[in-house]
Parts: structure tokens; C-alpha cells; sequence
């Protein structure tokens, strides 16, 4: 935010560091520009009133304050179009910033701008035709060295009929005195058709930073326009990009991407609701770019090629209001950016976005005719695997499907079943490990042995209605299964498998306790070492008549049971009189990978059971079990088990308290 104050201290500054100018020298000197014509045309009263407030600043100290006042006067702001304010350019338009302004009269041919600002970096002209009728064609004048009036780079005049076409022109590197000067008639015509002298006033731009672009106030954004293929801040993100070009690593960089046929006519949309920036990246390489080495350090590119909304790799964006820009994304597009492609093969078009409201979106739209969505045929069911049987832990399973890994989104039927109800289990092969997967507005993970410890319950979903499922890019499809649970009393439990029991992965997470052994995920964690120990057992042959039991456990340290059984059977456990399904977490909530993984599966209705006739153990822990070990919250509690079998199934319940290896 630009105020009176920061111009008088500005002023203030540059008067100190230089010696003031004689008056009658700096009179003398204007004259002498007027006689000899070097100084054709005007700068801009706001330039000229600069100069001068310097010089009297230096000379006297006093005129400044006179001419000002102490009152603040307004602030700056950005303008939305390139229109004249009062007759003068923006001070700010578009990221960019003004410098110097000339004005050419209908009569004047041409101005020099004497010792100006150098030029250095991107810098930019926009030119106005003032005075000009209604349609009538824009004019050119030339900018470039003084001393060689005639390389001057081309530049269109405005009218101000069209404000919001406006495309500032690139300038090179312009260190010495700068001329602007009208083409002649013949340039001016095969450039911009025949028209009719006006005035012409000239604004020379360079490349504002972020931190001094006064953004305007926000809005609230408006909604992006529908594609194809959106990809945006919801979409999964992967580790198949590589922008090592950028400085960045080469493997393992996490951008959301999607993965999309390239055909002649297709286009790429980039969309912002907010001032931020975008970068886009097609198959590692960015196109949000004018031609900058993007490397560290960064290097210009042509200065024929910049481009103020194109800043190291980023698309940037400046008003409150929506902002788009197109970019061709066909094989002959693409090709431009030094990406070799064929007609319908895939890229991956990755982003990296820094809004502060998520407020953009990255379309792709297909030529009439291409094929749908990401060009493939969308989700597969497939058929009950190993890691996805059709029946497990109380669950069947209502559908399945192979969905493919191209960061598209879509839908999915459920049938005639309670969306609420339902846990969600993906599987993935080791290459697409990892793999980020969204369910709805959910995001899960796929891990190879270890789909039933990365269980999902999705909230939101509508009954009736097809669930939007989306599986970020990567080298394989994702299955993924929607599971429903059935009643105890009419399971087939014979039929049920255990996938978490006949996992080698799961197994290495969930390891049975052993006495005098350390929990296998407290190995790393900082502190004193601590170990299982052994404090009591209950089995089947504890239990009365009516399949109960009580013991109080001598313990007053973090409680975990290790709890086996043969056969099919359920339990009931209590400590100190509290069920066990108030001791641990939610069972609404997701699965913490390595942590309580079995009452989100195993516990239902105040009932522990591992649903299958096979022989199974499970691990349950209460109070802390989170590494702050040896500060249990009871004190020798009593353990309430009640158990119902079928068949003469039996089960073993044993005890282990962790405490710090000292103790053990």
C-alpha cells in the first residue's frame, strides 16, 4: 500500500543522497531541451511534479510539506483494465508497475527520456490513443534506444473502446536514454491499418514484486468453469512427477496430477478465483512458463517471450476477480515446450498452487468426439481376491472395481445398501504403493498387505446415489471394495476369511506380545526402552456356566491383551466395570495404521469377535499405547470377560502390562 507518507519519505531519501541541483541550472537545462527538440512530447505531471518536489526538498527542505499538507490523501490501488486514471496510466495493472510515462501530442513525431529508470528485467509499453472517434484503429509507435530511433520495438495503441484486450508489449533491456517515437505512416498502417493522428500517451512497465503489488480487497470466489478433467486441490496427489529441472527432486516430489489423452484440439484451462499462483507441469516439463531457465538460479528467457502473468515457472494472478487462461495442450502444443508426444498418448499434467482459499482449477476439455473423462472406459468390476474376499470380519462385500489411476474422478454404484454402514478396503500392487485414493471427500492410502489395517468409513455419502471415487496418477489401476455388515446370528462364518490374519505385512505390524520383549513400533521412539511383561491369563476353562469370568490384573501400567481364539466364538470385556468399547477409540472413526486396528473390525455391539472358525489372535490395548508407557489410568483393575461359543470353541486371553526395561 503505496501512501503520501511513503512518497515524502521516498523523496526525503533521494534528496539525501544526492547534492541539490542549481535552480537556474535545472531551468537553464530544460530550455535547452525545448530549443533543440531533444525532449519531444510531455512526461506525465506525476513525474514532473516528482522531479521537482526532489529538487526543492534538496534545496530548501520546505516546499514538500507546503505542497502536501500532513493529510493522507487515499491509497493506491490496482487497476482491473488497462484504462487511463485521470489521463495518466495505472500506477499498478496486471503485476506490473509503472516507470515512466510519455505523452505525444498529434503534432509531436517522437519524445526522449532523459537519464530514466533503467529498464532492467522484464519491462513492458502500453500505449492509449486519446482523442481518437468511435472505432477508429489503433495507431504504433516505436520504443527502444534513443540513439537508434529506428529499431524501436513496435507497440499498438489501445483505444479506449477495448480496454480489457490489452496485452502489454515485452521491451529488451533498456540502460541508456529511451526514445519513443510514432512509425512512420507507412510502418503505422501495415501494422495497424490506416487512422487518423492522435495523442498518444506511453506507459513503461516493469515487473512488480508480490510483496509491494497492492492486491485488492478479496471477493468471494466464483465458481470454476466445468471440463472434462478437472484437477484441482481435491485431487489425489503422486509421486510420478519429476521437475528436476526445477531444482526440485528428481523422484518422490508429492503434486496432485492427473493423467489425460493429448489430441489436436485439446485444451488446458488454468482457473483462479483469487489473486495466488499456479504452476502446471505436462509430463515433468512446466508450460507455465515464458522461456526462463528454471533451474536454481533462475535465468531470463527471451525478452521477446515474457510474459507479466509468467514468473518462474508460475502463472501468477492479480485480482479478486476470476482469471483463465488457455494453453494447448495438443501434440503439436506440446511440442513448443520441448514435450514430444504422439497423437492420443497420455501425459501427466501435474499442479502446484498457492491460493489462499484453494480457489483454483485446472480444466482440460477434449475435441468433440475424444473420448471421455481421463480416455479410458472408467472403473471394472472385478471378482473377490485374497486381500478383498467376498466375505471377512462380519463384512460382505457389495461391489468391487479396478478403477484407473489418472487422477480422474468417477462414479461408482452401490445398489440397494446403507451408505453410512459401509467400510471401504482398496488393494494395489508394490509399484503403485502408497498411491493416494479419495472416496467421496475422503482420502485413504493403498499399502500392499496391509488393505484391512487402512480401513475407511466415508461420512456424507447418499443413499441411492453413485459415490465419486478418485485414484491419484500412478503406474497401476487401484481395486476398490465396498464392504456391509452382516448379523452375528446368520454370518457364514465358515466362509469368512482373514486377510489380516494370513498377511506376512500385517503380522509384522501386529506381532503377538512376548515377554520381556519390546513392542515392535515403540523400538524408535525416544526415551527409556520399554518391554512387554506377562501378568495374568484367563482361558476357556476359567469361565463359569454362564461363560464368565473376573480377574484383577496386577497392573498399574499401559494394559494390552493378546486375545486367541479356536474356533467361532465372541466376548464381552469390562475393566473395572467400563466396557471395552468406551476404553478405545470410536469405532466410527478411520483405522490408525499399527494402532488399535481390531475394534474398528472386531468389535461390534459391545462384542469382540474375530468372525471366522479358523484360529486367530489380535491385539487390544487401552490407556495411553502411544509410547508414554508406564503411566497406565488404573490401578490393578478387574477384568469382566463373558464369552459365548459355538461348537465348543475356545479362547485364551492373556495379559501383558508394558513398563520401562528396567523394571522388567
Amino acid at each position: 500500500m503505496n501512501t503520501i507518507t511513503d512518497l515524502r519519505e521516498s523523496l526525503e531519501q533521494t534528496a539525501h543522497r544526492y547534492d541539490a541541483p542549481d535552480p537556474h541550472e535545472l531551468l537553464r537545462g530544460v530550455q535547452d531541451d525545448i530549443a533543440t527538440g531533444r525532449d519531444r512530447g510531455s512526461r506525465t505531471p506525476r513525474l514532473v511534479a516528482a522531479a521537482a518536489a526532489v529538487a526543492l526538498v534538496a534545496a530548501g527542505g520546505w516546499a514538500l510539506s507546503q505542497g502536501l499538507g500532513e493529510e493522507e490523501t487515499g491509497t493506491m490501488h490496482p487497476a482491473n483494465t488497462w484504462e487511463l486514471v485521470d489521463g495518466n496510466p495505472p500506477e499498478y495493472a496486471a503485476g506490473l508497475a509503472l516507470v515512466e510515462t510519455v505523452e505525444l501530442g498529434a503534432s509531436e513525431d517522437g519524445v526522449v527520456i532523459l537519464d530514466p529508470e533503467p529498464l532492467v528485467g522484464p519491462s513492458y509499453a502500453v500505449a492509449w490513443c486519446t482523442g481518437a472517434s468511435e472505432g477508429a484503429p489503433s495507431l504504433v509507435v516505436g520504443v527502444g534506444p534513443a540513439d537508434e530511433p529506428d529499431s524501436g520495438v513496435p507497440i499498438g495503441c489501445l483505444t479506449p473502446q477495448a480496454p480489457e484486450v490489452m496485452t502489454p508489449m515485452p521491451l529488451p533491456e533498456l540502460s541508456g536514454d529511451i526514445g519513443i517515437n510514432r512509425l512512420p505512416e507507412d510502418a503505422a498502417q501495415d501494422a495497424a491499418g490506416p487512422g487518423t493522428a492522435t495523442t498518444v500517451v506511453v506507459g513503461l512497465y516493469r515487473e512488480a514484486s508480490t510483496s509491494e503489488f497492492p492486491y485488492p480487497d478479496q471477493t468471494e470466489p466464483t465458481e470454476p468453469p466445468t471440463a472434462d478433467v478437472v484437477l484441482d486441490a481435491g485431487t489425489p496427489a503422486t509421486t510420478e512427477v519429476h521437475l528436476d529441472h526445477l531444482g526440485e527432486a528428481a523422484e518422490g516430489y508429492l503434486m496432485p496430477a492427473v493423467s489425460v489423452p493429448t489430441r489436436e484440439g485439446t485444451v488446458l484451462t488454468t482457473w483462479a478465483g483469487e489473486p495466488g499462483r499456479l504452476l502446471v507441469a505436462v509430463n515433468g516439463m512446466v508450460i507455465t512458463n515464458d522461456g526462463e531457465g528454471l533451474a536454481q538460479p533462475a535465468s531470463a528467457g527471451p525478452w521477446q517471450h515474457a510474459d507479466p502473468d509468467l514468473r518462474g515457472g508460475y502463472w501468477l494472478t492479480w485480482t479478486a476477480s476470476a482469471s483463465t487462461r488457455e494453453f494447448d495442450l495438443s501434440p503439436s502444443g506440446l511440442a513448443a515446450h520441448g514435450i514430444q508426444v504422439s497423437e492420443g498418448e497420455t501425459v501427466t499434467v501435474a499442479a502446484r498452487a498457492a491460493f489462499p482459499r484453494d480457489a483454483w482449477q485446472v480444466g482440460i476439455d477434449q475435441p468433440a468426439g475424444g473420448p471421455d473423462a481421463g480416455g479410458t472406459s472408467g472403473p471394472a468390476p472385478v471378482e473377490p481376491t485374497e486381500a478383498l474376499p467376498a466375505l471377512a470380519y462380519g463384512y460382505e462385500q457389495v461391489t468391487a472395481v479396478s478403477v484407473p489411476a489418472s487422477g480422474s474422478t468417477f462414479e461408482i454404484e452401490l445398489g440397494d445398501v446403507d451408505p453410512d454402514h459401509l467400510i471401504w478396503v482398496t488393494e494395489c500392487s508394490a509399484e503403485a504403493a502408497l498411491v493416494d485414493v479419495r472416496i467421496g471427500s475422503t482420502p485413504v492410502q493403498c499399502s500392499p498387505g496391509m488393505e484391512w489395517l487402512n480401513v475407511a468409513r466415508v461420512p456424507g455419502l447418499v443413499e441411492g446415489q453413485p459415490v465419486d471415487v478418485t485414484v491419484g496418477v500412478g503406474p497401476e489401476p487401484v481395486t476398490l471394495a465396498a464392504y456391509t455388515p452382516r448379523v452375528w446370528e446368520d454370518y457364514p462364518f465358515e466362509e469368512s476369511a482373514d486377510p489380516i490374519g494370513t498377511s506376512d505385512s500385517a503380522e509384522a505390524v501386529l506381532p503377538r506380545p512376548v515377554d520381556g520383549e519390546r513392542p515392535s513400533e515403540l523400538t524408535r521412539m525416544p526415551g527409556p526402552a520399554v518391554v512387554y511383561r506377562e501378568v495374568a491369563t484367563v482361558s476357556t476353562s476359567d469361565l463359569d456356566a454362564d461363560g464368565r469370568a473376573e480377574v484383577t490384573v496386577p497392573s498399574s501400567t499401559d494394559l494390552s491383551i493378546w486375545i486367541e481364539s479356536t474356533g467361532v466364538s465372541r466376548m464381552r470385556l469390562a475393566l473395572d466395570g467400563t466396557p471395552v468399547e468406551q476404553l478405545v477409540p470410536d469405532p466410527d472413526e478411520s483405522v490408525i495404521t499399527g494402532i488399535l486396528p481390531a475394534h474398528q473390525l472386531l468389535l461390534r455391539d459391545g462384542w469382540f469377535s474375530t468372525w471366522t472358525a479358523e484360529s486367530r489372535g489380535q491385539q487390544v490395548r487401552f490407556d495411553h499405547a502411544d509410547g508414554r508407557t508406564g503411566h497406565g489410568e488404573r490401578d490393578e483393575p478387574t477384568v469382566t470377560i463373558e464369552v459365548e461359543t459355538v461348537d465348543g470353541a475356545e479362547v485364551e486371553l492373556t495379559f501383558f502390562e508394558l513398563v520401562p526395561e528396567d523394571n522388567g
